[in-house]
């Protein structure tokens, strides 16, 4: 059986980014955790959270429990913030490695979310800068969700 490690953002004192009406991105992921956890659960699937209530883990910390569940891949979730307020869409940032499986992963999540939010598709990213990427010994990505900073229109 495959495992997930789902990763949710942010949390205790490190609220992430704040949305225009006071929301604060640990509190929007982790309410997208606990939707998911629930729906994952009859899935032929091994998933564990970093976190499912709200509290802060350190960006290493975050990786080791990924890396120590021996995952067979890591999903990290947040929500962008920009200051150009007509900006919106779903991202995945993916550590550059050229692993294929993990590149068709990614654009396919992308394309899902976008699909369900009716949302802009702004595809798949990449870099060596992120730490719980980069840290992780498996493949990963994490998602941006939206942009907290936007209202809908």
């Amino acid at each position: 059986m495959k495992r997930l490690v789902i990763d949710l953002g942010h949390g205790g004192n490190d609220s992430g980014a704040v949305g225009q009406n006071k929301t604060h991105e640990a509190d929007v992921v982790l309410a997208i955790g606990k939707e998911l956890n629930e729906l994952l659960k009859n899935c032929e699937i091994e998933v564990k959270f970093t976190r499912l209530e709200n509290k802060y883990l350190s960006l290493s910390e975050r990786a080791r429990i990924a890396n120590d569940f021996k995952a067979d891949y890591f999903l990290s979730i947040h929500i962008n913030s920009a200051s150009d307020k007509s900006v919106r869409g779903v991202e995945i940032w993916q550590y550059s490695n050229g692993n294929t499986k993990m590149n068709n992963f990614s654009k396919r999540v992308c394309e899902d979310i976008s699909k369900i939010f009716n949302s802009r598709n702004r595809g798949v990213k990449y870099s060596k800068a992120l730490s719980v990427l980069k840290n992780t010994t498996m493949p990963a990505s994490l998602i941006e969700v939206d942009f907290i900073s936007n209202n809908r229109s």
